[in-house]
């Protein structure tokens, strides 16, 4: 006589409540037991925190590709975290929401005390240098010559705290004779380095602080592309003292194994390799070396000089 399927089950509900229930409740305790080692074997986000340097869209956009290309070689999910501001990253990074972090040479040195100093990753700028300087720069019919020429004018600087597009260039002014407290029309501090070149061309400012090698991508003719500037419209009216690239650091208790990979991962990215240069080319950085805390002493000097 052939079985019914369904015996097991009408056996299952006949029995008693006093049986029925404990087994009931060791069936949910085997499947939460399944769902938890499931979860267990599943590799955790890694989160990795950056200061936006334009607008947090923007920011992770750039990024995206990089995240991709970790997840790849890591075969573990990689996350992007945007904060909002200084606060925030900082916040994220104490309380260990992220476990690693890629910042301005400022944000670095403010937060140095909190970061493993022994693993520490440089950025390149697209030309292979591991420092750059911040530029000023005008329109090319600008009457403006020379850096005095821009006492009582209207300048954009970056953000407040950015070493190349505010600090050192406001350095810059004041080594000529401008406190741009006092001497100029007004300043502002706001914007990424497109931002700043289009109100310069725009003629909303007189003169902007831009990193130098952004100058060449937003002044010169894009190849198949199109660019809100006509090509070859602004020049370098100045440039300021050389200064450190961007950080790449680990917080203090992240796994070492993980910090291993992630470093080998990064340092491997070269311009020529065609797979990795649009990944370079869109965070706009030539690539990782590695970096020592004394690098960004000069930051530091900068820093106490003008609080």
């Amino acid at each position: 006589m052939p079985k019914d399927p369904h015996s097991s089950f009408l056996r299952f509900r006949c029995l008693p409540a006093k049986v029925v229930l404990p087994l009931a409740a060791a069936l949910l305790l085997l499947l939460c037991l399944a769902q938890a080692g499931h979860a267990a074997g599943k590799p955790q986000p890694i989160q990795i925190a950056i200061t936006p340097c334009t607008e947090i869209i923007k920011t992770f956009k750039e990024y995206q590709p990089l995240a991709a290309y970790l997840e790849k070689q890591l075969r573990q999910p990689v996350v992007l975290v945007i904060p909002k501001d200084f606060p925030e990253f900082e916040r994220f990074v104490k309380e260990g929401k992220v476990a690693f972090t890629f910042q301005a040479p400022h944000t670095y040195v403010r937060l140095a005390h909190l970061y493993n100093k022994e693993t520490l990753l440089k950025a390149l700028t697209p030309d292979g240098e591991s420092r750059h300087r911040g530029v000023i720069i005008v329109r090319k019919d600008s009457p403006l010559r020379r850096i005095e020429d821009l006492k009582g004018k209207y300048i954009i600087f970056g953000a407040e705290n950015d070493m190349a597009k505010s600090l050192s260039a406001k350095r810059l002014l004041t080594a000529q004779g401008i406190d741009p407290e006092k001497d100029l029309r007004g300043y502002k501090n706001n914007g990424s380095c497109e931002s700043i070149a289009l109100n310069v061309f725009l003629k909303t400012a007189d003169a902007g602080a831009i990193c130098d090698y952004s100058f060449k991508g937003v002044n010169e003719a894009k190849n198949g592309g199109e660019s809100e500037i006509p090509p070859n419209q602004l020049r370098i009216l100045g440039r300021t003292e050389e200064i450190p690239t961007w950080i790449f650091a680990a917080r203090t208790g992240v796994e070492a194994g993980l910090v291993t990979r992630i470093t080998k991962a990064l340092t491997a990215l070269n311009q020529k390799n065609k797979k990795h240069e649009e990944i370079l080319e869109s965070a706009e950085v030539g690539g990782f070396t590695t970096a020592k805390d004394s690098d960004y002493d000069g930051v530091r000097t900068i820093m106490s000089m003008t609080r």
